[in-house]
């Protein structure tokens, strides 16, 4: 429920760790598989530091697939394993545990399609990461993976979005600098205008939030929460008569109650 995730009433609005991607739960995983890791946990070890405990069978088919990866020195074939065993761990929503693999996979063969699954799966166990120093370390993979892609394809502005996020909250002025460079480059980038218009909002630079969310939701209409924000935007900046209308439209567009009951908070205090 995004609601839940990012809205804070009053002008402390919005919670910048990353805005558009984040997890459904936060997860908070103990291991430390990155690809700078010394070691890897047992498998005993590896349950026990998740919430979701695994069963034997899934331990069995993890040391499995583990062994598969070191034994096989076919690189295509060890990629295939690890990629495997990734995918596995990300059914279990071990997320670290799985980019670490998708990394693996992509290190033993290197193609664009393995370093954007790397990419994402290091960007999406970053959103999860709660401790500083394994933020840091995840968006530095994820940097890693994704840089490799663009190297191959500049022109692919959601991925350079997503590396612009990973430089949330420690380097907020290099994220705003690259998410810039997206929207300039694609003026309609979904990632891009959406983040620029949090980040506006987080710095209480309500016009800029009203243009963001403004050029987001006349390329995106159904982007939810960017009608949210722009209904937000216009309040802080005082646009009552507009913000009571874009409120209103929300309530057309989604029923979830919490969405109503931030909007209807909204709309009392424009009365």
């Amino acid at each position: 429920m995004w609601i839940s995730r990012l809205f804070v009433t009053g002008v402390a609005l919005v919670l910048i760790v990353i805005l558009f991607l984040l997890p459904k739960v936060v997860v908070d995983n103990k291991e430390q598989e990155n690809a700078e890791a010394i070691g890897q946990p047992s498998d005993t070890q590896l349950s026990a530091s998740h919430d979701r405990q695994l069963s034997e069978s899934e331990l069995s088919e993890i040391s499995h697939l583990k062994q598969r990866i070191n034994a096989d020195l076919l690189p295509k074939k060890s990629a295939t394993f690890a990629d495997s065993l990734a995918g596995l761990f990300a059914s279990f929503n071990y997320l670290d545990s799985a980019a670490y693999y998708y990394g693996q996979a992509a290190d033993k063969e290197p193609d664009m399609e393995r370093w954007l699954k790397a990419g994402d799966g290091y960007f999406e166990a970053y959103s999860f990461a709660v401790e500083v120093q394994k933020q840091d370390q995840l968006g530095k993979n994820a940097r890693k993976y994704f840089n490799l892609a663009l190297e191959q394809d500049p022109g692919m502005y959601d991925v350079k979005a997503k590396v612009a996020l990973t430089f949330l909250p420690e380097q907020p002025m290099q994220a705003v600098l690259l998410l810039r460079e997206v929207v300039d480059n694609e003026p309609e980038n979904e990632l891009g205008l959406y983040n620029l218009g949090l980040l506006s909002i987080q710095s209480q630079q309500f016009g800029k939030a009203v243009e963001r969310f403004e050029k987001l939701t006349q390329s995106h209409p159904e982007h939810l929460e960017g009608q949210f924000y722009l209904g937000v935007s216009y309040f802080e900046a005082g646009e009552k008569t507009k913000a009571r209308d874009q409120f209103e439209l929300i309530k057309t567009m989604d029923q979830e109650p919490e969405v109503l009951a931030a909007v209807d908070e909204y709309l009392e205090k424009l009365k």
